[in-house]
């Protein structure tokens, strides 16, 4: 164990500038997830009846909901993190490879991977921990004193958070590169040229079709019945929306750019197509979270609009309860940005030499730009579309008794959707530095 440990220690201190940028981010990932497992953890140590002003944690009855919303948020932080692992990805796997041929076992070489990222994890885990802490102390000097509000986190429950994202960074390090086979005659890397499964589309055909059942079983039994259990069920029945997408985007993505490319009238758009339909799992992994946040901002913008269909008026619990849901789901779309932006960055790493040739050819780095451009926009608008569609579907019979306050639930709905599309083009305007880089003379080199 301790020449593992010195190997781990020499390789920590080389690496290329992608590997080193790799190392932060996936730093900066677990520090973000140790941020949202102590405010779950913090808002589960609140005790007591708090002033309505801190809207659904000042309720013992919807905390526990607030807190499993914190907890949600590690959704985007999983895929940001999957995607800052893939950075630079050939080299570390090149270097697994020649362990092998150098000797090491494979059950050397997933201990060498645990350690690399197990000390990341440790590092970002400590330092989102102490960043957290020292913020919640500010906030609660602000607070009166003998405030209900004035809880510290678990010491236990903060343990066990650092201990989770390690943990899980350690099972993560020691899987990396399994499917790298090394031997005595050379190293080989298989590629996954399968498409995407479609299967989970299935999974819309239950929250698509539960008004329509609604309604028949309230015009063959009781009518009161569809005002009583149909907006359970179809809320219920909402949940099947983002797991259907996050099954299923991947799929949307590669058959989007397969159509698109068969039917592209420009070099761009083909360019655009092509590349998504060779790696269309990234985008999905990404945009799943962004559908996902589109289903729950319809869940959102339906009870929005209720509340003021209904003529209350906007008390403090409410209002804090609507800014705080969305900015979680402004969160997760940044997030989820981020981790376009990273896969960005490593297509623009793997496909430089090609890139590079197309403007020694005598493409123009504006038309480059267009690429990526038009492969955001293809890879985000079925994503998005369909989860706009698919959560007003679901919603259409409480949508339907709204009156004229259901433009407050398909515009939000809608929002939350554009919101999704600019995301991913921004990512591409983002990009305009690295892909200047990329298309250097100099990264037709081949020696």
């Amino acid at each position: 164990m301790r020449a593992l440990l010195t190997v781990a220690g020499m390789l920590g201190h080389g690496g290329s500038p992608p590997e080193r940028a790799r190392v932060r981010l996936m730093a900066v990932g677990a520090a973000l997830a140790t941020w949202f497992l102590f405010g779950a953890a913090n808002v589960l140590a609140l005790h007591g009846q708090l002033d309505q002003r801190f809207g659904p944690i000042a309720d013992p009855g919807t905390r526990g909901g607030s807190a499993f919303g914190i907890a949600l948020l590690l959704l985007p932080v999983a895929a940001f993190l999957y995607q800052s692992g893939r950075l630079a990805a050939a080299d570390r796997e090149r270097r697994l490879s020649a362990l092998r041929l150098a000797g090491a076992t494979p059950r050397e070489v997933r201990v060498l991977g645990a350690i690399e990222v197990t000390r990341t994890a440790a590092l970002g885990a400590v330092v989102g921990a102490a960043s957290y802490l020292l913020l919640q102390l500010a906030a609660r000097s602000l607070l009166p004193p003998g405030s209900r509000a004035d809880v510290d986190v678990p010491p236990l429950w903060g343990l066990a958070a650092m201990a989770l994202v390690i943990v899980a960074a350690a099972i993560s390090g020691m899987r990396a590169g399994g499917h790298v086979i090394a031997t005595p005659l050379g190293v080989t890397r298989r590629a996954n040229v399968r498409p995407p499964r479609w299967y989970g589309l299935l999974l819309l055909v239950p929250p698509c079709t539960i008004y329509l059942a609604v309604w028949l079983l309230a015009a063959l039994g009781d009518a009161g019945f569809f005002s009583d259990g149909a907006r359970l069920l179809m809320t219920l029945s909402l949940v099947l929306v983002p797991v259907a997408l996050m099954r299923s985007a991947a799929w949307m993505v590669w058959f989007a750019a397969r159509w698109v490319g068969r039917r592209a009238g420009s070099a761009e758009t083909l360019l655009a197509a092509r590349a998504l339909e060779a790696d269309a799992r990234p985008w999905g992994r990404a945009l799943a979270v962004v559908g996902l946040t589109v289903s729950v901002g319809t869940g959102v913008g339906l009870v929005e609009a209720d509340f003021l269909a209904i003529g209350r008026h906007p008390d403090p619990f409410w209002v804090t309860s609507f800014v705080l849901v969305s900015l979680a789901l402004l969160v997760a779309i940044v997030v989820a940005a981020a981790a376009l932006l990273v896969h960005q960055a490593e297509s623009l790493l793997e496909r430089g030499p090609v890139l590079a040739a197309l403007r020694a050819g005598g493409a123009s780095e504006r038309e480059l730009r267009r690429v990526l451009t038009r492969q955001g926009l293809i890879a985000s608008v079925p994503v998005c579309g369909l989860a706009v569609a698919a959560s007003l579907v679901t919603l259409a019979g409480g949508v339907a008794i709204q009156g004229v306050w259901s433009l407050l639930t398909i515009g939000h709905s809608l929002l939350m959707g554009g919101l999704g599309v600019v995301a991913a083009v921004l990512v591409t305007t983002a990009s305009r530095r690295r892909l200047r880089r990329a298309i250097a003379p100099e990264r037709l080199r081949t020696e």
